[in-house]
């Protein structure tokens, strides 16, 4: 066996939901396309929309959930 047989194999990244955020904030700026710019702002605003509805939602059923 040769150094060149025992070479590990080449591993593809894997993208997490933080380099997607990133890729799409990047996308809305750079892309070529007016299409994907829109595409990716209607995205990022809708991510950031259930962040939003989650962040104000959850801590209100609980709240609601302990006053009663």
């Amino acid at each position: 066996m040769t150094d060149d047989d025992r070479k590990p194999p080449i591993r593809r990244p894997s993208y997490g939901p933080v380099r997607r955020m990133l890729k799409l904030i990047v996308e809305i700026d750079s892309s070529r396309f007016l299409g994907n710019r829109l595409g990716a702002a209607v995205l990022l605003v809708g991510v950031l929309a259930i962040f939003a509805g989650v962040g104000y939602g959850l801590p209100a059923l609980i709240s609601h959930y302990f006053q009663n």
